[in-house]
């Protein structure tokens, strides 16, 4: 009994010495427990930032690799579109081409010929003149060539010289280039001609020390065909052709049937000269 009472005592000793829990301690930890907890809010609030931006940029990504299908989508169906408008348009070419077979390339070589030839025919009373400076007309080249002509040909033309139409060269004029041509029409052929002859008999016609040439107006396809040839040729007055071969040989015709006869042989190059043949004959009605 007296062991057991020593023991009570002893524990209620112990239990009087041992220190109380503070209450200091106790607002610390909370404190502690509640910024880990705040702490721990703002870096997941920081990573669901960064994820939502993160999935911003792939929208805005995939938003923009859309849009650019789109476009391309677009053009395809433009270009399809446009394949199929063709597509429709050569069917219905074949289809025409079909009902109406087309004409053949030697068909369309003689209405070349033809239409060559009638342009020549219009041009007979045309002529180009070389040589008067550009501007000197003063925007009238019809009352220029009306009082110069007669005075530099030396003659007089009754009732004055009758000119439809006069203008320069519609290429533009280049700094440092010839001054362009006159492109004149006569009235009447045999005017036109009378102006080409005295031309020959005066030889060297000048205006204010500029020499002034004249030349019979062609279509431009009988003037490259000329050149291709590269035959040195003139035709004299009245209805005279005169040409050099490549041989050095001169040939001079007044007959316009004779060249044809002679040179008949010389096939493809001889058509070359026929526009000049047709002139000859045209120079002969004359």
């Amino acid at each position: 009994m007296g062991m057991e009472q020593n023991a009570r005592a002893t524990a209620g000793s112990k239990a009087a010495h041992a220190s109380p829990v503070s209450p200091a301690h106790e607002d610390t930890d909370e404190s502690i427990s509640t910024a880990k907890i705040h702490e721990l809010l703002q870096k997941l609030s920081d990573d669901q930032a960064k994820h939502f931006a993160d999935i911003r940029k792939d929208v805005s990504e995939t938003r923009r690799a859309v849009e650019a299908i789109e476009g391309k989508l677009a053009d395809m169906l433009t270009r399809i579109t446009s394949a199929e408008v063709r597509l429709e348009m050569l069917e219905e070419v074949e289809r025409q081409r079909c009902v109406s077979p087309p004409v053949s390339a030697l068909e369309v070589e003689k209405l070349n010929a033809k239409l060559t030839e009638y342009e020549d025919r219009e041009r007979q009373v045309n002529l180009r003149i070389y040589g008067f400076p550009e501007r000197v007309e003063d925007k009238d080249a019809i009352s220029f060539l009306r009082v110069i002509l007669p005075e530099i040909l030396q003659a007089d033309f009754e009732g004055g010289l009758d000119l439809e139409r006069a203008h320069r060269s519609l290429l533009p004029a280049k700094p440092g280039a010839p001054p362009r041509p006159f492109i004149v029409q006569f009235l009447r052929f045999q005017q036109k001609e009378r102006v080409r002859q005295l031309a020959r008999e005066i030889g060297d016609v000048r205006w204010q020390n500029h020499k002034i040439s004249f030349y019979q107006d062609f279509s431009k396809d009988t003037q490259e065909r000329r050149h291709s040839a590269k035959i040195p040729f003139g035709i004299g007055y009245p209805a005279v052709l005169s040409f050099t071969t490549p041989g050095g040989i001169k040939h001079r015709f007044e007959d316009p049937k004779k060249p044809l006869q002679r040179f008949a042989w010389m096939g493809k190059t001889l058509r070359l000269f026929l526009p000049l043949m047709h002139l000859i004959a045209l120079f002969f009605i004359y």
